[in-house]
């Protein structure tokens, strides 16, 4: 039973893949004023021909050329993005971690203060946003309104990578808000958890 689980989910995930990589491949030939294959860099043939090569490059990881960044390699822009991406979302997770099981470890106490029983909840309802969505709401307020946080990037550009400390606050300063949308959003679901087992 455990065996046909597993299977079952490997193949819901190769199907998901397979599924997101077609709209992927389609999306840029329907749009307005592109024809099939026109306005999309690196491709000859006809449309299934075109299809074909886009899977079998995928799956050996061979992405070509981006659209936007051309003749920038998509691996290479890839690579350049992904330990970015560990550390903030590892980081977050983990202080997601620490906060929610705190949290309900106090929600669980039977003398927990007033405070924490009023925030519980709201925070808790928190987790069924997704993480993309909760973020945009962040960048509409911090970002468009407030001015208060970066809109991209890990780090201010025109810096000069290096261990000093100005250029550390400027990446923690690039860092805050999608580091609080994850954050916000799994305190719930590991604040839950925790009172559970309590």
């Amino acid at each position: 039973m455990r065996l046909e689980y597993v299977a079952k989910r490997i193949g819901l995930f190769i199907a998901c893949v397979w599924v997101a990589s077609s709209v992927n491949f389609i999306l840029p030939r329907v749009q307005p004023g592109r024809g099939a294959g026109r306005g999309v860099v690196g491709v000859t043939g006809e449309l299934w021909q075109q299809y074909l090569t886009y899977l079998t490059s995928s799956v050996r990881l061979d992405f070509g050329c981006s659209s936007a960044f051309y003749p920038e390699q998509v691996y290479d822009m890839i690579a350049t993005a992904l330990p970015w991406t560990v550390a903030l979302l590892g980081t977050a997770s983990l202080i997601a971690w620490v906060l929610g099981c705190l949290l309900g470890a106090v929600l669980a106490w039977p003398r927990s203060p007033l405070i924490v029983r009023l925030i519980g909840p709201p925070i808790m309802a928190l987790q069924a946003l997704p993480y993309y969505l909760f973020g945009l709401l962040l960048m509409s307020l911090f970002v468009f309104h407030l001015h208060i946080f970066p809109l991209m990037g890990g780090y201010s550009g025109g810096t000069f990578p290096g261990a000093r400390l100005d250029f550390a606050l400027d990446i923690l300063h690039h860092a805050i808000l999608p580091a609080l949308s994850i954050v916000l959003v799994a305190i719930g679901g590991w604040a839950l958890l925790t009172r559970i087992w309590s």
